[in-house]
């Protein structure tokens, strides 16, 4: 009897060990996408992750890449003319980035795929950190008072989805869209104000205007 409770023991207590470990390992092993991280800056969609070098391409300018130990889970990222290096307080080059360099990579998605803005060599005993890059950015994108400007909608700050749902279909369709946050009219909690601009002048804001109620948007000039 003792042996058996011994025997069952063991066995539980290995596959809760187990189970723990994958776990804690998983994210390691299979890494969520890359993508979920993504937040609107400057009309753009940004991205970070902090991964390995699994594959190079030189011709065309690409880089595979992986926050997984194993190499699973690979996305491309292109490297620009535009896209700066660095290894530690060095510039660095797209030579640098050898198979398997730990790499932090912010990265635009865009329709013809993702284009890093900037790469960063992690050497090794460096602590890679937390991502900042992006995850340090509000969620909320402040836009800049100059210029003329329309508003597409505004929302209460708990349907922040809804807000951002907006700001993605005139970004998918080409306007310049950005969020900011406002406070209420009544002066009751704050806002996210879904608008796109700026226009330089006032006839080419109200031109806007008229062309998003057009096609059935509560359109208004600010």
């Amino acid at each position: 009897m003792i042996r058996r409770g011994l025997r069952d023991l063991t066995i539980y207590g290995s596959a809760g060990l187990l189970a723990i470990v994958s776990v804690i390992a998983s994210p390691l092993i299979w890494p969520r996408d890359p993508d979920s991280s993504l937040v609107v800056r400057d009309g753009r969609f940004v991205g970070e992750v902090v991964g390995y070098v699994w594959g190079m391409d030189f011709d065309a300018s690409t880089i595979q890449v992986s926050a997984s130990l194993l190499g699973l889970h690979t996305f491309p990222v292109s490297v620009s003319a535009a896209t700066r290096i660095t290894d530690g307080e060095k510039e660095g080059a797209f030579a640098d980035l050898g198979r398997l360099r730990r790499v932090r990579v912010v990265y635009e998605a865009r329709e013809q795929g993702r284009v890093a803005r900037s790469i960063e060599l992690i050497r090794a005993g460096t602590p890679a950190g937390p991502p900042t890059a992006v995850a340090d950015r509000p969620g909320v994108e402040y836009a800049p008072a100059d210029g003329y400007w329309v508003e597409v909608g505004i929302f209460p700050e708990a349907e922040g989805e809804a807000a951002t749902a907006l700001m993605t279909r005139l970004l998918e369709h080409n306007h310049a869209a950005s969020m900011e946050g406002v406070a209420a009219r009544d002066g009751r909690g704050r806002r996210l104000r879904v608008q796109i601009g700026p226009f330089p002048d006032e006839a080419t804001a109200a031109a806007a205007q008229q062309n998003l109620r057009a096609i059935g948007y509560q359109a208004h000039l600010l």
